[in-house]
């Protein structure tokens, strides 16, 4: 029985602690059209290209008696499994919704947790003694540098989706070489001979690895927020006060906490899902505007514009046009320097306790309002 719980717990740790970095870079992706769906697509198809790529290398190692281990690792490793695991970003990049480098950060960081997760199964299973050991020195080190060499591609697909053939195809085979070079790289650091630093430069490389990553999708996300601004607007009956709680995406937590007071979590949920319906309309438009032929890509762009816009009005009548008009009075259309200063005053006249219970725009309005009049 213990060394059945040993198993369990080295599994669990295996799965759930790169599954909690997947989330963690999705959720910072706010605009991104990473539906659980996708994500999921390309997580379950990182599983299978793991176990493509090691019955690759069981076919290698069998009809090629000259390949060592460090051959296998560094010179033909990287190349399959990096291929292998970049498969289903073919088949994602001529959907219409992806149109932006953060699309491709996700869906190949997905995809190559999917691999980690797997191969942590076949590492554990094959060492059942070790397993805890090596699901704990794994998690934090070869699992982020898969992810993030997958996310790479990912990045350079989403960079070459609007150029035109001869730049994609340079972008496309410079991302496939940065995440290479980092396969490569971490695989000759944890072939050097035993070391007490061994794990801690692994965890080094796949930590900053991932952390770079991030630091690019917030880049793309401030990108994002630039097109939205600029192409959101009345020709899809978009209000400006409405563009401006889309642009605050990020806070709608705490700004929108008046409204659940009023009218429940099941409402807000309804509304933040409105909000981003208008994101990802902003970014589809740019996206539109990117495309310098006309021709089938143009074409689908432009059905999914009018699918999001149908979306996008049936969603505004389900949330329903008082709280509607509530949610446009929360936003001015215009000023946001001057809603910030507004916000920043008040918080300055708060007490404590009014700070402490909810430091928020709101709540301090109506804690004034009731000192005033009871």
């Amino acid at each position: 029985m213990p060394e059945i719980a040993s198993v369990l717990l080295s599994l669990l740790i295996a799965t759930a602690i790169p599954l909690f970095f997947l989330y963690l870079l999705d959720t910072l992706a706010l605009y991104g059209d990473n539906s659980y769906r996708t994500v999921a697509l390309c997580f379950l198809w990182g599983g299978v290209a793991s176990l493509l790529s090691a019955a690759i290398h069981h076919v290698l190692i069998a009809q090629l008696d000259w390949i060592t281990l460090a051959t296998l690792a560094i010179l033909i490793t990287p190349f399959v499994e990096e291929i292998s695991k970049a498969a289903i970003l073919l088949y994602l990049w001529r959907r219409p919704t992806f149109t932006h480098f953060v699309d491709g950060a996700v869906y190949g960081f997905a995809a190559g947790i999917g691999f980690a997760i797997c191969e942590n199964y076949i590492y554990i299973l094959a060492d059942i003694e070790n397993g805890l050991a090596t699901a704990l020195g794994r998690v934090l080190s070869t699992n982020l540098m898969h992810g993030s060499a997958s996310a790479m591609v990912g990045i350079a697909f989403g960079l070459a989706r609007f150029r035109r053939f001869s730049w994609r195809t340079l972008i496309l085979l410079a991302g496939l070489f940065m995440a290479i070079l980092l396969h490569a790289g971490f695989n000759s650091i944890v072939l050097r001979p035993n070391s007490r630093m061994l794990l801690i430069y692994a965890i080094i490389v796949g930590v900053d690895a991932a952390a770079f990553i991030a630091l690019l999708v917030k880049r793309g996300l401030a990108q994002e927020k630039q097109w939205i601004e600029e192409k959101l607007g009345a020709a899809d009956r978009v209000t400006a006060a409405e563009a401006a709680a889309v642009h605050r995406l990020d806070q709608l937590d705490n700004l929108l906490e008046p409204l659940a007071e009023i009218f429940g979590p099941a409402k807000v949920d309804q509304i933040e899902k409105f909000l981003l319906l208008q994101a990802r309309l902003g970014i589809l438009r740019k996206a539109l505007d990117r495309v310098q032929e006309r021709g089938k890509m143009r074409a689908a762009l432009e059905a999914q514009i009018e699918l999001l816009r149908d979306e996008m009005d049936d969603t505004r009548r389900a949330v329903g046009a008082y709280p509607m008009a509530l949610l446009r009075s929360l936003f001015p259309p215009g000023d946001y320097v001057l809603w910030s200063r507004l916000q920043a005053a008040l918080q300055e006249q708060a007490t404590e306790e009014d700070l402490a219970a909810t430091p928020s725009l709101f709540s301090v309005l109506e804690s004034r309002t009731r000192q005033q009049d009871p």
